[in-house]
């Protein structure tokens, strides 16, 4: 009787998808409470002058935990969350168009693919 009521072993990666999802929620929480409460000209020079750099280290860590989530990878959640941050800065320079989106997800594309078959050739 004992044995058929022992528990299953959860996979440990199963372990680690609750905490993920826990600091996922953690970090968007921190994301939105910056955005409302926070005024922009209190943080865009914060350690490097126009920088916003702050506010860029939170989305980034949102985005890619977010992606890891999402695509089940953590290298892939960090080339495209390094893609988005890069569009993100390109816009806030003044440097944002379709082009500059396009070459983005070019580069990005173009890591997927070269990550995929370089590592089987």
């Amino acid at each position: 009787m004992m044995e058929g009521m022992r528990r299953k072993k959860i996979p440990e990666r199963r372990k680690r998808f609750g905490w993920l999802l826990f600091l996922t929620l953690l970090v968007w929480s921190l994301i939105a409470a910056t955005i409302i409460w926070v005024d922009p000209e209190n943080i865009v020079d914060l350690v490097i002058p126009g920088s916003y750099l702050l506010f860029g280290t939170l989305l980034f860590v949102g985005v890619f935990l977010f992606l890891t989530i999402v695509f089940l990878s953590a290298k892939r959640a960090l080339w495209w969350a390094g893609g988005i941050l890069l569009f993100l800065y390109l816009r806030l320079w003044g440097l944002g168009s379709l082009f500059n989106a396009l070459l983005t997800l070019g580069i990005i594309v173009c890591g997927e693919l070269y990550a995929r078959f370089g590592e089987k050739g």
